[in-house]
Order: structure tokens, then C-alpha cells, then sequence
């Protein structure tokens, strides 16, 4: 059963893990003002407000159902307006079967930041700046999980310029901070991974609470106690995870690593200037790389500088961070031993 319609707002501050009435959870570092936004979908898909980006996308029995299309080789995406700074967005969610979706926001020319969910973690990004080779998108926080598929959820996201807090069922709870969040964003979108359902999507305008430094002091603490995600059945992700939580603490904190870097970022970009196509996709930009590769002397010595770049910054993080390494050598022989099983198949 879907949460109920316009539900009363609770007028008791609610502590996490405190049960809440379903479709409202009261923020803790943030107060809510104007409501911007409260979409039940009664009336249908209000396409003045929600754009469909890709994938199936439809309202049925007043609930926004989502679903990824193989054909489209990406997840299902729905946008609508999204431009505060500070801000609280509510909605229900309901995950079916082994299914997952991101809560997404974006800024003009790109993406932002996100929250993934799934039935067994919870995880906040910063995303990469795709034109910036230096770039790269630290893990802000992350949480195992037991979401029942085919059951309602409420997630909570606040946020109060670097800052971001989410909560699912005001009891997993997520915080992370972010110099890049701390900009105007453009719209949050949807993007779901399988086919999942939304509804009660209330966005209100915030302003800072007074009480979020001691309930901050609370949930750091919490944070900090809290056991890492097992990722051992899943030797790719679990290389992502620790490869980008050790170039997070390294671009922080280590001036060599962070030459190196450069270094490597510098040769990407004279790549790019002097040879526009190695950022074109398809099958005739392919044709070029490859004819580059076999003919052009400057395309060749700069993807061989490239390489040893590349090598240089590998090896210093393998050294720094030989949990990452122990890590990379997993997810490659995970590879290996698939490759190995499809050439078997087809013999």
C-alpha cells in the first residue's frame, strides 16, 4: 500500500529512528519554508513540470512508475526544475525487484551531485566535472541498507549550500560536504536502473537551523561507528570505492600525488586541442582514432606520454594505497576469469 495523500505534517521535531508517519519526515539541518513543489501525480504526468529525458516513463493509479529500456543502453531518466541552494526535497520511492535509481542533481552543463539506492546500500557522490581531467567524484558517505523491494520508502535530502543530508525511513542516514554542491543547480532528475515508482515529491525552500550543530555532533558520531559496506562479491565496485575514497584523501593531502595529477591531465588536454576527435564517439570517430594511432607522429607521441603519465599516477596511488592495489588485482582477475569463461562457452 502507497503512503496516503497529503498527509498533516508532523509538528514534533522527530530524532532519527523514530518512526514517522508515512510521506513526512521532519529535516534536522534545515528549516522548511514555501513549499515550491507537492506532486502526487493524481492528475497524471504534468509534463510542464517533469521532462522525460529516457526511458519508459508513465502515472498509474496516481503513482510515477519508471522503467529502463535495454535499448536505450542507459538509465531511465525524468527531470523537473530544481534551483535552490538551500532546500529540502521529500519523496516516496518504491524499489521492484532487483532495481535501483539515483537521486540526481544538476547544474547547467552538467551533473552535480547524487544519492544511489539500492536494496542493500545507500551512497552520496560529488560527480566529476566531465570537461576537467583533474576531476574526479569523491564518495561522500555510504551506508548498507535493507530496502524491501515492492514496498514504500521515504527518502528526506537537505541541503544548506556545501552541505547534504539524506535520510530513507528517518532511520539510514547519509551526510557529506562538498565545495562544488554550493552552487545553483538547474533540476534534480531520476535516473532508475531497473523500474521503480515515486510519489508525494514536495520540494520547499529551507533556511538553516539553529539545533543542526548539535544534531550534526550526533550524526558524525554515528558516521564514524558505522561498518563499511561488504563489497566482496563485487570485485569492480569494490576497486571503484577504494581507488576513489584513496584519490580523495591524496588530492587533499599530498602535494606529489597531486603534481602527478597534473602531469597526466596536462597531456589529456594537448591531446584534445591538437586532436579534437579523441572526445568524438561512434563508429566513423573510432576510424580516425585508429588511423591517428597507426599514422600521425604527434598523435603518437602524445598517447605515448599519456601512458607513462597515466603509469606514473597508477603506481604512486598503488604505493600510497596498497589496499587499492590489493583491490585493482581482484577486479582483474574477476575480468580475467570471465573473459575466460565466454571464450569457453563459445567452443
Amino acid at each position: 500500500m502507497r503512503p496516503m495523500k497529503n498527509i498533516t505534517t508532523l509538528t514534533a521535531s522527530l530524532l532519527i529512528g523514530t518512526a514517522a508517519l508515512a510521506g513526512d519526515v521532519q529535516p534536522l539541518m534545515v528549516q522548511r519554508g514555501a513549499c515550491l513543489l507537492d506532486e502526487t501525480f493524481a492528475g497524471g504526468l504534468d509534463t510542464n513540470k517533469w521532462k522525460v529525458a529516457i526511458g519508459a516513463w508513465q502515472v498509474e493509479n496516481g503513482v510515477l512508475a519508471g522503467t529502463e529500456r535495454p535499448s536505450d543502453h542507459h538509465a531511465a531518466v525524468i527531470k523537473t526544475p530544481f534551483t535552490n541552494i538551500t532546500a529540502v526535497v521529500q519523496f516516496s520511492f518504491m524499489l521492484k525487484g532487483d532495481s535501483g535509481f539515483h537521486f540526481s542533481l544538476n547544474h547547467p552543463g552538467g551533473h552535480n551531485s547524487r544519492i544511489s539506492v539500492r536494496a542493500n546500500s545507500v551512497v552520496m557522490r560529488k560527480d566529476l566535472v566531465k570537461k576537467d581531467p583533474r576531476s574526479y567524484a569523491p564518495l561522500l558517505d555510504e551506508a548498507g541498507a535493507s530496502l524491501a523491494p515492492d514496498k514504500w520508502h521515504t527518502m528526506i535530502v537537505e541541503l544548506n549550500g556545501a552541505e547534504m543530508l539524506a535520510r530513507v525511513d528517518d532511520a539510514l542516514f547519509l551526510y557529506g560536504s562538498h565545495p562544488g554542491i554550493n552552487r545553483e543547480k538547474s533540476d534534480f532528475g531520476l535516473p532508475v536502473m531497473g523500474a521503480a515508482q515515486f510519489d508525494n515529491v514536495k520540494i520547499w525552500s529551507a533556511t538553516p537551523s539553529p539545533d543542526w550543530p548539535s544534531e550534526k555532533e550526533k550524526l558524525l558520531a554515528r558516521q564514524a561507528s558505522r561498518p563499511a559496506i561488504d563489497r566482496s562479491g563485487n570485485p569492480t565496485e569494490a576497486f571503484q570505492v577504494a581507488e576513489g575514497k584513496a584519490r580523495d584523501r591524496l588530492m587533499k593531502s599530498d602535494a606529489k600525488f597531486v603534481a602527478l595529477v597534473d602531469a597526466r591531465a596536462a597531456v589529456q588536454e594537448a591531446i584534445a586541442k591538437a586532436f579534437p576527435v579523441v572526445k568524438r564517439k561512434g563508429a566513423k570517430a573510432d576510424a580516425e582514432k585508429k588511423r591517428l594511432a597507426s599514422e600521425d607522429a604527434k598523435y603518437k607521441k602524445l598517447a605515448a606520454d599519456l601512458r607513462v603519465a597515466q603509469k606514473n599516477e597508477r603506481d604512486y596511488l598503488f604505493a600510497q594505497a596498497p589496499e587499492v592495489k590489493k583491490a585493482w588485482e581482484a577486479f582483474a582477475a574477476a575480468n580475467q576469469a570471465k573473459a575466460k569463461g565466454k571464450a569457453v562457452a563459445k567452443k
